[in-house]
């Protein structure tokens, strides 16, 4: 999907395009939210955060800072406050900025002449808005311009009040532990060569390792399908992985097709996907078998970027076990769930 005039809109409407096929695959389910029954709606813990002193007791930046993320479906939100108004957003890493629902921000906006279009057609103008403060538990970003879109979709499929896309480029100066099995993301501050300020801090010991490579604000990772290197980008707001039909033969033989869907966007018109398993998936060394996937074209996706891309890796890969991301080192690594390690 080709946004004409803003290639970083592009990912944006992939992801809504995406995200509507995937909810008619993995409907919502209740879960009980603070004693009550809400579709779909989980949240674990409270924030917790580690912070240093100076000499007089004054509270410095804090060192460390854990977040709890609610789970709707495959999703997962944080909560912020954003001028004034408290709400969600989806933790999406593969959005290379901050996004806001229109339905909230339309008095906000700054309207451009520009229009995107997606994979199924054009999706509208593109307006951007300038948000004067967000703050997430202690983190506080003032003066962020941030892109406009419809989220309604995703409100109305999954019952809960959508603000906007929380994108990486926010945080890309912490070293990121994406922790979906206990519902937590949290955030260490780290020096200019990416070692953790907070030297107290216990550090994981991860079963793998790999180097990541960044690309407007969007993260990418290389791995192995049928013995063929691809090129993926890492996704928290992908509700499952995504591969290109254009994938070596090789590659595509290592999938076994479990059935078709229809996939409904933001354009006119609509095509169908493929949803498999992926038999002969290699990250870092260490083989994942049954790796869930959904087939579709991305070539226009890469076109945009300027970069080829294989695919995407998003919940069916993060809830393989912690996650760590640090874009300073340019590495991430992963400490497997016990079912994974055997």
């Amino acid at each position: 999907m080709v946004y004409a005039c803003n290639k970083a809109f592009t990912r944006l409407i992939f992801f809504i395009s995406f995200f509507i096929l995937v909810t008619c695959i993995f409907p919502p389910r209740c879960i009980a939210y603070k004693h009550q029954a809400i579709p779909g709606f989980i949240i674990i813990k409270t924030i917790s955060i580690t912070a240093t002193t100076t000499e007089k007791g004054a509270s410095e930046e804090p060192l460390s800072i854990t977040i709890p993320l609610k789970r709707v479906g495959r999703l997962f939100l944080l909560e912020a406050n954003i001028d004034n108004e408290i709400g969600n957003f989806v933790f999406d890493s593969g959005a290379s900025k901050l996004v806001l629902n229109r339905t909230y921000f339309r008095k906000n906006t700054i309207i451009s002449d520009e229009e995107g279009g997606g994979v199924t057609g054009t999706t509208g103008r593109i307006d951007r808005a300038k948000v004067k403060r967000l703050q997430i538990s202690s983190l506080s970003f003032e003066n962020v311009m941030a892109d406009v879109t419809d989220l309604g979709h995703i409100e109305n499929r999954r019952g809960v009040k959508i603000l906007g896309l929380f994108g990486l480029s926010l945080i890309k100066n912490f070293e990121l532990v994406i922790d979906i099995n206990h519902n937590e993301l949290h955030l260490y501050r780290l020096d200019k060569n990416g070692n953790r300020l907070d030297t107290y801090e216990k550090q994981h010991v991860p079963d793998v390792r790999e180097k990541i490579s960044e690309y407007r604000n969007v993260l990418f990772v290389k791995g192995k399908i049928g013995g063929k290197e691809l090129n993926f980008c890492l996704d928290t707001g992908a509700e499952s992985n995504v591969l290109s039909s254009f994938c070596p033969k090789k590659a595509m033989n290592s999938v076994t097709i479990l059935r078709r869907s229809e996939l409904m966007a933001a354009g006119s018109q609509g095509g169908d996907v493929l949803y498999g398993a992926i038999n002969d998936f290699v990250f870092a060394d260490k083989k994942l078998t049954n790796m869930q996937t959904i087939i579709t074209s991305m070539q226009n996706m890469s076109d945009a970027y300027g970069v080829e891309i294989d695919g995407m890796l998003g919940y069916d890969f993060f809830s393989l076990g912690e996650i760590c991301i640090n874009i300073i080192k340019k590495e991430i690594e992963i400490c497997f769930t016990k079912s994974e390690k055997q």
